[in-house]
């Protein structure tokens, strides 16, 4: 990656992040009309089984309230602020990993060629995001009281609680034949939420505290990223829950974790990103592939 500087001025921002704000507007379009129709189109989810489809509209709750959070910070990051660039690639990141497994995992409906064209979208929206930071920059624009021990051990202890508890609950298929409570709850099939959890979220939330213990300046950013996405998962997940609790279904065995991941990731996300200056002295570098 090399860094280059573009002229301070509001035109030249926008330029650059051109082809990202396009998409993003798009994803903004589609996953509003993709959600909505998730809690208002009666029958939409009735290929899933019976335990899924109140996780699944629960889920599409807090996304439909979560856009005007997505739109706001890609306006404000076009704008010059570092604040708003991490919370736009956070967001990013958490519509990805929900409609990767809307694209891969949800039963064939109206809907599917949708969940594709968001899933492509916000890949290769956050791939442009991600792509034009200038880490260094970012980093700088933090100052000495950032709390970098308190969220790199929020992320590790996260890693951690969710890599345990869902190497828990597939581990016992390895030993006595059996499947997962959600597999089981879902008639069998496989489960993409392990396949990402467990192969993407841990793996980036220790790598994100490492480099922030150590004051890489990838992990500002990508420890802002985690944050934002843990929040509005970690929301997500117990408006699932309380979905499923109106229709008379049990609460997941996961419940504490989920409250601990929205609560913590609400508060650092907060916490850490007042820490960032907003100024646009800030927000001068960016990288090029």
């Amino acid at each position: 990656m090399t860094g280059i500087t573009l002229p301070e001025t509001r035109s030249s921002v926008s330029w650059f992040f051109r082809p990202a704000e396009i998409m993003t507007t798009l994803i903004l379009i589609f996953s509003a009309i993709a959600s909505f129709a998730g809690l208002a189109v009666a029958g939409l989810y009735d290929g899933n089984s019976a335990s899924l489809i109140p996780a699944l509209q629960g889920q599409d709750l807090v996304t439909l309230l979560s856009l005007p959070v997505l739109g706001y910070s890609m306006f404000a990051a076009r704008h010059g602020s570092p604040r708003a660039l991490i919370v736009w690639a956070g967001m990013l990141g958490y519509l990805l990993y929900t409609y990767t497994g809307a694209s891969m995992a949800y039963d064939y409906n109206v809907f599917y060629l949708m969940y594709v064209a968001l899933f492509a979208l916000n890949l290769f929206a956050l791939v442009a995001v991600v792509g034009r930071i200038a880490s260094s920059t970012i980093a700088r624009a933090f100052d000495q009281r950032t709390p970098r021990r308190a969220v790199a051990a929020f992320l590790a202890l996260m890693a951690f609680m969710l890599g345990m508890g869902e190497l828990d609950q597939n581990l016992p298929y390895l030993t006595e034949g059996i499947l997962p409570q959600p597999l089981q709850q879902a008639g069998g099939g496989t489960y993409f939420v392990y396949t990402l959890d467990l192969g993407l979220i841990v793996p980036l939330s220790i790598l994100a505290a490492v480099w922030l213990l150590r004051r890489q300046p990838w992990g500002y950013v990508l420890a802002g990223c985690m944050l934002i996405k843990a929040a509005i998962m970690g929301l997500a997940l117990l408006s699932m829950n309380g979905f499923g609790a109106l229709r008379g279904l049990p609460l997941d065995s996961m419940l504490g974790l989920w409250v601990m991941i929205a609560v913590g990731g609400l508060v650092l996300s907060v916490w850490f990103l007042r820490h960032c200056r907003n100024e646009r002295d800030s927000y001068r570098g960016y990288d090029r592939l």
